[in-house]
């Protein structure tokens, strides 16, 4: 096992057993510091230092859970320390050094700045207590340069506990930044996923209304010419098996995406170039359909010649199902020089412009396609006579 996991491993034991590790470092410093005033110091304070060292040792196995009250148990028993005995206690020492850097490092603010104030007090206090037999014989510049030669050590003790709090909080961030970023991939493949069962079911809306609208109208037109015309009968029925096989197979396609345990239908998708055989079989549904070019031709992007090939299929759908006997439709390709307008109408009966606004699913559809790529769409009734109006605008490149 390589150093790194190893570091890893005893940083997730220590983050999750602070209360153990501290009260264990306690205990040690209760051992080496406290238990020795036993034998060492058998007099008249050795049973209240005993007492005092017992008290900042348990007050210390508290230093990261409860870091402020911690502290300022630490703290009042140094000053008492300080002001009662004639000695300096190994145990008020070092749990004192210790203490100033936790409530530094995890207290919080207010005890930051307290511990910064009573380390240094505590400091200069003892260095007027503890460090000479006489303190009264010492010079002032020997006791000034006493103090604050300690009291330096307690603001470096206190910095090196700050540094820690600011590198706390930099892995903090860092970690919440992970968790954010980790959220919002998972928002993001969601998000992906919802999009994609969007496009599937737009794609298999306009294969199986178109596909059943033809195979409807080629059954219809060879029932009635079974009688009389043997031979369109059986074209019509050629047709809806053509219809099915060719349906069948985009739909194959189109759910192989969902598959991951065989090889996709890499086909290409339908575009601006299968725009006349889609026409021829409408025609053999039954619908007169003009195909009509205006401008040179371009090359398209592979979204803008799927969605103007499923807008024209969505387009002469409806006309199959609501234009009713007699009707013919136009399509019209208006090339310019940065967008393609598809223009398709018809001349039957339809229904009112309610029918289009109150939001029949085949006119949403290719509004959302057409804005899915950047472009526009608008569907009504027409203005200059009866019939519907589809008129949509595509960037040519796929978006503006």
């Amino acid at each position: 096992m390589d150093t790194q996991r190893l570091l890893d491993r005893w940083n997730r034991f220590a983050q999750t057993k602070t209360l153990l590790l501290d009260s264990l470092l306690a205990a040690a410093i209760a051992l080496v510091a406290v238990v020795p005033e036993l034998w060492e110091h058998m007099g008249a304070n050795t049973g209240w230092r005993i007492t005092l060292g017992t008290v900042v040792c348990v007050a210390l196995a508290f230093r990261r859970t409860r870091p402020d009250a911690s502290g300022l148990v630490i703290a009042a028993a140094a000053f008492m320390h300080i002001a009662v005995d004639e000695q300096l206690s190994p145990a008020v020492s070092v749990t004192g050094v210790i203490g100033l850097y936790s409530m530094a490092a995890y207290g919080s603010v207010w005890g930051t700045r307290a511990a910064l104030v009573l380390g240094v007090l505590a400091g200069m206090g003892s260095s007027g207590r503890f460090y000479s037999e006489a303190p009264e014989s010492r010079s002032f510049e020997y006791n000034f340069i006493g103090a604050a030669f300690l009291a330096a050590i307690t603001a470096g003790v206190w910095a090196v506990g700050m540094l820690r709090r600011s590198r706390m909080r930099e892995v903090h961030s860092l970690r919440e930044r992970a968790r954010l970023l980790e959220l919002e991939r998972a928002q993001e493949a969601e998000l992906a996923a919802v999009g994609e069962r969007t496009r599937i079911a737009r794609e298999m809306h306009d294969i199986i209304a178109h596909t059943l609208t033809v195979v409807i109208a080629q059954a219809d037109g060879g029932r009635y010419a079974a009688e009389h015309d043997p031979a369109a009968a059986t074209r019509a029925l050629a047709t809806i098996a053509d219809n099915g096989r060719q349906a069948l197979a985009d739909m194959r396609s189109l759910l192989g995406v969902l598959r991951d345990d065989g090889p996709r239908d890499t086909r290409a998708v339908p575009g601006i170039g299968d725009l006349p055989e889609l026409i021829d079989a409408v025609r053999a549904g039954g619908l007169p359909v003009r195909l009509e070019s205006v401008g040179g031709p371009r090359d398209v992007s592979t979204g803008c010649g799927l969605t103007a090939f499923r807008i024209v299929q969505e387009s002469l759908t409806n006309i199959l199902k609501h234009a009713g006997v007699d009707a013919a439709a136009d399509v019209e390709l208006q090339w310019g020089e940065v967008d393609l307008t598809i223009t398709v109408t018809d001349n039957g009966r339809g229904g009112g412009p309610g029918q289009v606004e109150s939001g029949a699913k085949g006119v949403l559809g290719m509004r959302e396609r057409a804005e899915l790529h950047g472009g526009t769409l608008r569907a009504g009734a027409r203005t200059d006579g009866p019939g519907y109006q589809v008129s949509a605008v595509l960037p040519i490149g796929g978006f503006r």
